[in-house]
């Protein structure tokens, strides 16, 4: 089936966000400051969150992703950060073994950073699946350096049509930790028939 309609849970502390710029930034607002009024203890960091979340889901909508959630908790060196997003893509390569033809090109794409490791991994809804995950130094937004992260990406194929779960974080002190958060909140991914209700997502 084509990727119009997808389901994927994510931990209740995270914030699941609008991408769309129109009325982004307020609504994003509304979001933090709801949340505080449950948890108290995010107040003092309540800017940092704003601005985190912000950053997110601007990229989240110039990179094309149809869904973005993160997450900011603060800690005692400041607030640790990460986002998933799902993007839609044209699969490449052969139709006919669309799963093969992924996991080669994947492997392809994994082999050119040495901090990145590629596998096949079985989403419980979705069967087995290319997976790219480590640690690997991308660039900020307008040339403005780069920067390490944790990084898992997902790959499912989907009737022409590729699923990229991505799931990143700067905070690669914490990458191990991370890394099994990351794939817990991956497993829970899986395309839905279009009948199953307009949006997908949950």
């Amino acid at each position: 089936m084509p990727v119009d309609h997808f389901a994927i849970t994510v931990p209740r502390s995270w914030f699941e966000l609008p991408v769309e710029p129109d009325r982004r930034d307020d609504r994003i607002s509304t979001l933090v400051q709801d949340r505080i009024a449950e948890h108290r203890e995010l107040w003092d960091h309540r800017t940092e969150i704003v601005r985190v979340l912000r950053r997110f889901a601007r990229s989240a909508w110039d990179s094309g992703a149809r869904y973005c959630a993160a997450f900011a908790e603060p800690s005692e060196d400041g607030v640790v950060s990460g986002a998933l997003t799902v993007t839609v893509l044209p699969a490449p390569g052969d139709q006919d073994d669309p799963t093969g033809s992924l996991i080669d090109h994947v492997a392809a794409l994994g082999g050119n950073d040495a901090g990145m490791h590629v596998d096949v991994h079985d989403l419980p809804r979705a069967g087995r699946v290319p997976r790219v995950w480590g640690t690997s130094t991308v660039q900020a937004p307008d040339d403005r350096g780069s920067f390490d992260v944790v990084l898992m990406q997902t790959f499912v194929p989907a009737d022409g049509q590729v699923a990229l779960v991505s799931v990143s974080s700067p905070a690669t002190d914490l990458a191990e930790p991370l890394l099994e958060l990351f794939e817990t909140v991956t497993d829970t991914f899986e395309l839905l028939d279009s009948a199953a209700g307009s949006d997908g997502v949950r």
